[in-house]
C-alpha cells in the first residue's frame, strides 16, 4: 500500500495523475484512486474534499490497460490544492521495478498542454506478494474481520496499512491500518 498527498502549486489551473504499468509491463496489477483535497477561502476557511476517482484496476501486463489518466481536477479557485494518490498491490505478482506515478499540472483554461509537477515509483518489490483471504463474509462497519492464516499472509507485521480488494465491486475497495492478528489456522 503506498499512499502520499501531493500539492499542487499555486499557478496551475488544473492537475491530473498518471498511473504507468507499462513501466514494469510483467509486474502485477494494482488497484489506484486519485482524490482532491482544497481550500478555496482563507478568509474563513473553507475546506473541500472532493472524491475524485474511484477506485480502478491498473494491469501491467494487458498493454490497453496498462496506463491509466485520472480526472482533470480544477484547481483554479483554490488557495492550496492537495492530490491524494493511493496504489495498492492487489495480485502475488511481483512489481520488481514498480508503477510510476506522474503528477502533471496545466496553468491555461482550457489548453490540453500539462507540465509535469514530480513524478516517482512505488510498489517496487522483488519478492513476490502475499494475500490472505477472508474467513467468511463480514458485516458492513465491521471492524474485526476474520482473515484465513493471517500469519501466511504477513497479517503478523501490525502497524502496517493493508488493502482490502471487494472482488464484486471495485468502488468498495478501501485501505485499512492493522493493529492485531491471531495465529495461523
Amino acid at each position: 500500500v503506498y499512499t502520499t498527498g501531493i500539492a499542487v502549486p499555486l499557478a496551475y489551473k488544473a492537475a491530473r495523475v498518471i498511473y504507468n504499468g507499462a513501466f514494469d509491463p510483467d509486474g502485477g496489477r494494482v488497484h489506484y484512486r486519485t482524490r482532491l483535497l482544497r481550500t478555496t477561502s482563507i478568509t474563513t476557511p473553507t475546506k473541500t474534499a472532493n472524491q475524485g476517482d474511484n477506485w480502478a484496476i491498473l494491469t501491467p501486463s494487458a498493454l490497453a490497460a496498462a496506463v491509466a489518466k485520472s480526472s482533470d481536477f480544477d484547481v483554479s479557485a483554490s488557495w492550496e490544492s492537495i492530490l491524494d494518490i493511493a496504489v495498492c498491490q492487489s495480485s502475488v505478482t511481483a512489481n520488481t521495478t514498480g508503477i510510476e506515478v506522474i503528477v502533471q499540472g496545466r496553468q491555461q483554461d482550457s489548453v490540453d498542454d500539462w507540465e509535469e509537477i514530480t513524478r516517482f515509483i512505488v510498489l517496487a518489490f522483488a519478492a513476490v506478494a502475499v494475500k490472505s483471504d477472508f474467513s467468511g463474509s463480514e458485516a458492513a462497519a465491521q471492524t474485526n474481520l476474520g482473515v484465513t492464516n493471517p500469519t501466511a499472509g504477513g497479517l503478523d507485521n501490525h502497524g502496517k496499512l493493508i488493502f482490502l480488494e471487494d472482488t464484486g465491486d471495485v468502488t468498495k475497495c478501501e485501505i485499512a491500518y492493522c493493529t492485531e492478528a491471531g495465529a495461523d489456522a
